[in-house]
């Protein structure tokens, strides 16, 4: 602290040399780690003749504040320089106040208040522009009176800007023009009005916040504020000063307005008797004083609907109050005014202001009952024997029996909340040490914020100061706790004695035996008396329970407590440790021990018997179940029990078995075939995968088995439960495999066309046409073709494929179908059904796909060229998820299984996944049906060329449907173009690859000559989880022409449209394709599907 400036400017003052930082009064200090520092300075000079300048406070630095009172002060003070941020106090001081404000003042001041201004000897101008970096700006007069006319503010901005200036609170003559000017508050008085219509320039008050306006003498027209343009800023208007209206205001153009306050407006503030008004929606607080209305006052508040806030004081307002009703005002405040009737309870919500009026007739309770309250009297009146009102209830003070508290801890919003009827008005009224309760809704709601609930203690006492009266009230809410019950039975009451009953006597309802009912007499928080109704046993015990509802706004809690009592004696209650409601009982209060209901009362008592200590049902013979109500029915084994193979249905006595195992003691394995590894052609080892049971029953059932495949025995050398190997002879082609068991010689697996001898030297379909055009790949069962020629068979020149016609690709979401259209021609292709097929090649079950399916657009985007359909068969487990991908860019591999083949581009593939298939027995298996036609395109526009030259009749061709090859071949002509669809004999079952064979089914039923369809059969064996391979082409016959006027064209077109077709059952995921590597082992590819734009 620099101690030599503050003592020369305390010794230029004639104060105390040698002051301290202690010495608050005059000097404050702050200490950082620099040192410590004058922040702020009180001086109140004893020097009359020093003048103090900006030079006394050059060496403070850190100074923020300065006061002066009663100083001689340089009038050029403000000039500074002073310290940032620093605030000017100026009080009562000489200074030579007309050359004050000369030059601008220092930019440094934030504050500036000068107050107790001595009446000036000349004219005072205030230059907005020098005072434009403070914050805050104040200059009034010592007295308020007509010196205010030699101040005058100057508006010298350059016009063009929109520029801010300080809250301002300064005595002028008059208003400057502001339509330039933004503040966010205006403090203006003066003494005289400064013209006949008030202040000037009240209609560029246009970026004001808030504006406050004094005038102690003349009238000002209210009006000139419907002149301020509608894009105006004020939020509040304050006036104090006399007002007319020639005519109504309309103030709509004042829309950000929410508070109007007018005061002293004296009498001629009216417009034919009524309020002089119209109001924006905003307004939302109405003060108006010192005015006459005699008509039209509570109409004019009704009419504003959003005004909550209302203050009409001395302003001779007559009529009947009692036809006013209070619609959810916050306070009302009828002060000193003439109105008569009387003060309907709707009025117990406000805060309403109502004394000296001319009212009568009862008080409403919620005003009696705290009228021991110095608040609560002043609403009602304000002076000897209540003013001009003359309540007829008030005079002795009633007793209270009215005010009713609740209480509710809220642990989200930490509130405790006081609630209930006649409450009072004013937080200093209830008395609770520590806690402070603010009216929500008068005399109804009272909230404690911020409450932590680990501080909140049990009970709390309320005292009402207003009423007199103490209330226990509980913070948790609790059902009432009985601790004795005291009968009478010459007078028939009841009192129960405990805790958490309700002072509310209308909320508590008791109820004797169910039917009795007892009037309630009395009711506090630890006791309530009631008369019992009507004729009752009175020596006897009885079940007396005890209801509170507990009302929260619209929230109805019911608390309820029922007891066991004499009602011709005291009763000691016992109440039970645990909660035996919850139990499933009740307590009974006489011993204090549970008693516990058994479900359904244990059906009658031929069923069972309950025991009430432990609330279970103790069956008789030949019943079980909870409640005893199932009939009991041993069957003649235990099914297996042991071994998890089935388990006993005692309501049929029959043994009900796992999925895996039959017959009436669930001993016999369902055996069946998943997969097979076959041998070759020159024999060898054979390993069959399924289930075949096991020997935890001792009965050897594994070491029985017998395998027979074509006409061949199938010598067993090891087999568990899940895998058989045996060694099988020497043969060719397909073949069915039998499972016999000699243990079990009733069941039998057939195994229909699931075994195929493995040829090394694999045959390619139709030879690959000619050496010229390819040749076969035995290794593989492929054709490789030569450079000049593509396809299947490599029959199709390539010269033909670069200028074959599009080939347009159309996946229909709703049925899940897919199209190809080939200019008139249109080869469909779908899945149409899912068969269950039993041992002997009979279809169980058929369940119909086709046009059930449902898009999954979750896993569809704009960019993908995958479609994922799906559905659920009816009455089964089985899901179906059904995949169709677009190959459109280039050529594209898969492996499957053991094979790996290329779909080319422009082509689509198939993927059908079917999971938790429900077999109707463990021997059958499945077979999954595809349908494919070709249509012509009658209406077909899109080739201007005639193309009649290509039509033909439609034929089917299955020559190449051949199970040694490693894919079969079918293929539908029509008009000169042909489906080729392409099966790999091969299915993955249960995450082995293994046999497939296929079966063509015709379609005998078509005799549409432009029609030509196929349906395919895949046959999978019984197995958990299948998947199937299967891929289509297009081809363009040989005679097909381009253009029919060029008979000497016969080129042969191919036009590659592949569609891939694996078929998974049981597995919970969606599959588009499955590579198979080595040990067997697959992974799983998941592609999005896109939106297909038809």
């Amino acid at each position: 602290m620099k101690t030599i400036c503050l003592n020369n400017l305390l010794s230029n003052l004639e104060l105390n040399v040698g002051l301290t930082c202690l010495d608050t009064n005059i000097v404050s200090c702050y200490t950082n780690s620099e040192g410590t520092f004058v922040s702020s300075l009180f001086l109140s000079s004893q020097n009359a003749s020093y003048e103090i300048t900006q030079v006394d406070f050059e060496c403070f630095s850190n100074i923020t504040l300065v006061s002066i009172r009663n100083s001689k002060v340089s009038s050029s003070f403000l000039v500074g320089p002073f310290s940032p941020k620093t605030s000017i106090s100026l009080i009562n001081d000489t200074i030579a106040y007309e050359q004050l404000f000369l030059a601008p003042i220092s930019t440094n001041l934030t504050y500036l208040y000068i107050s107790e201004i001595p009446p000036p000897s000349g004219s005072i101008f205030i230059n907005l522009s020098y005072i434009q970096k403070l914050i805050n700006f104040q200059f009034q007069l010592k007295i308020w009176d007509q010196s205010t006319k030699w101040i005058s503010l100057i508006n010298d901005f350059p016009p063009g800007g929109m520029y801010t200036i300080p809250s301002l609170a300064v005595d002028i003559s008059d208003i400057p023009s502001m339509s330039n000017l933004k503040c966010q508050s205006i403090t203006f008085r003066t003494y005289d009005s400064p013209t006949n219509l008030g202040f000037s320039n009240i209609p560029t008050l246009v970026n004001i916040n808030s504006l406050y306006l004094y005038v102690a003498r003349g009238s000002s027209d209210f009006t000139q504020f419907s002149l301020i343009p509608k894009n105006n800023l004020l939020q509040s208007i304050f006036f104090n000063g006399a007002l007319v209206t020639p005519n109504i205001a309309d103030l709509t153009n004042l829309t950000k307005v929410f508070s109007i306050d007018l005061r002293n407006v004296l009498t001629d503030f009216n417009y034919q008797g009524q309020i002089p008004l119209i109001l924006p929606d905003s307004v939302t607080s109405l003060t108006i004083s010192g005015s006459s209305f005699s008509a039209g006052v509570y109409e004019f508040i009704e009419t504003f609907q959003k005004i909550s806030t209302i203050s009409l004081t001395y302003n001779k307002i007559s009529g009947n109050f009692s036809e006013w009703k209070n619609r959810g005002y916050s306070s009302l405040n009828l002060y000193d005014n003439q109105l008569q009737g009387s003060v309907d309870p709707s009025w117990c919500t406000t805060l309403l202001f109502f004394s000296n009026n001319q009212l009568s007739g009862e008080l409403p309770s919620c005003y009696t009952c705290h009228l021991l309250s110095s608040e609560v009297k002043y609403l009602i009146y304000n002076g000897g024997n209540g003013g001009l009102n003359s309540f007829t209830n008030v005079n002795p003070i009633p007793t209270c029996t009215t005010l009713i508290p609740n209480l509710r801890y809220n642990s989200t919003s930490l509130q405790l909340i006081l609630y209930g009827d006649d409450l009072g008005f004013y937080p200093s009224n209830i008395k609770v040490p520590g806690y402070i309760f603010v009216p929500k809704i008068q005399s109804k709601l009272f909230v404690a914020e911020n409450i932590l609930q680990s501080s909140l203690p049990q009970f709390l006492d309320f005292n009402f100061t207003g009423a007199n009266k103490v209330f226990t009230l509980s913070t948790i809410q609790k059902a009432p706790i009985v601790n004795k019950i005291t009968a009478s039975a010459q007078s028939n009451s009841i009192i129960l004695e405990g805790s958490f009953f309700n002072y509310n006597a209308s909320s508590i309802k008791i109820v004797i035996d169910d039917n009795i009912q007892c009037s309630i007499v009395t009711a506090t928080f630890y006791k309530v008396e009631c008369l019992i109704l009507g004729v009752y046993e009175k020596n006897t015990v009885a079940n007396v329970t005890i209801n509170i509802r507990d009302y929260y706004y619209l929230d109805l809690q019911i608390l309820e407590t029922s007891v066991l009592a004499y009602l011709n004696q005291t009763t000691q209650i016992l109440n039970c440790q645990q909660d035996c409601v919850s139990l499933g009982g009740f307590c009974n209060t006489l011993i204090g021990q549970c008693n516990l209901q058994c479900p359904n009362d244990c059906t009658n008592s031929l069923s069972g018997t309950c025991n009430t200590s432990t609330g279970n049902c103790i069956c008789s013979p030949g019943y079980e179940g909870l409640d005893c109500s199932i009939l009991y029915i041993p069957c003649t084994s235990d099914c297996g029990a042991p071994l998890n193979q089935g388990s006993c249905n005692n309501q049929t006595g029959v043994c009900k078995c796992i999925s895996n195992y039959q017959g009436s003691d669930c001993t016999i394995p369902s055996h069946y075939i998943t997969s097979v590894i076959p041998c070759s052609i020159d024999g060898g080892e054979v390993s069959i995968n399924g289930w075949f049971g096991n020997d935890q029953d001792g009965t050897h059932t594994l070491s029985s088995y017998n395998v027979i495949i074509g006409n061949l025995n199938c010598i067993v050398t090891s087999i568990d439960q899940s895998t058989i190997k045996c060694n099988l002879g020497a043969g060719t082609g397909t073949k069915n495999i039998k499972i016999t068991n000699s243990i079990h010689s009733n069941v039998v697996f057939n195994g229909n066309g699931l075994f195929n001898y493995q040829n090394p030297i694999k045959s390619c379909p139709n030879s690959c046409t000619s050496l010229n055009n390819g040749k076969c790949n035995s290794n593989t069962g492929e054709c490789q073709c030569n450079d000049k020629f593509r396809g299947f068979d490599c029959s199709t020149p390539i010269t033909i494929i670069e200028t074959a016609p599009t080939t347009n690709t159309v996946i229909d979401k709703d049925t899940g179908g897919a199209s190809l259209v080939n200019q008139d021609t249109t080869y469909e292709i779908s899945i149409i059904s899912l068969n269950e097929v039993s041992i002997d090649g009979l279809i169980i079950n058929s369940h119909p796909l086709k046009g059930n399916w449902s898009i999954d657009n979750s896993t569809t985007t704009s960019n993908s060229n995958i479609f994922k359909f799906s559905q659920q068969l009816i009455n089964n487990t089985c899901t179906i998820t059904y995949t169709i991908e677009e190959i459109k860019l280039k050529d594209k591999s898969f492996t499957f299984g053991t094979t790996t083949f290329t779909v080319e581009k422009d082509s689509i593939k198939l993927s059908v996944l079917v999971k938790d298939y429900q077999y109707q027995s463990s021997l059958n298996t499945l077979q999954l049906v595809f349908y494919s036609a070709a249509n012509s395109n009658n209406n077909n526009n899109n080739n201007n060329n005639n193309d009649d030259c290509n039509n033909k009749e439609a034929s089917i061709d299955t020559s190449n449907a051949n199970n040694q090859q490693v894919s079969n071949y079918i293929q539908i002509s029509k008009n000169s173009k042909t489906l080729v669809g392409r099966f790999i004999n091969q299915v993955i079952a249960d995450s082995r690859p293994t046999f497939m064979s296929s079966t063509i089914i015709n379609d005998n039923n078509n005799n549409d000559k432009s029609t030509s369809s196929i349906k395919i059969g895949l046959n999978l064996p019984h197995c958990n989880e299948c998947l199937i391979d299967p891929d289509f082409s297009v081809l363009v016959s040989p005679d097909f022409k381009d253009s029919c006027d060029q008979s000497s064209n016969k080129n042969k077109w191919l036009i590659p449209v592949a569609v891939v077709v694996p078929v998974v059952g049981c597995a919970a995921i969606a599959i588009i394709s499955i590579i198979v590597y080595k040990k067997n082992r697959y992974t799983i590819k998941l592609f999005k599907l896109k939106t297909f734009k038809k």
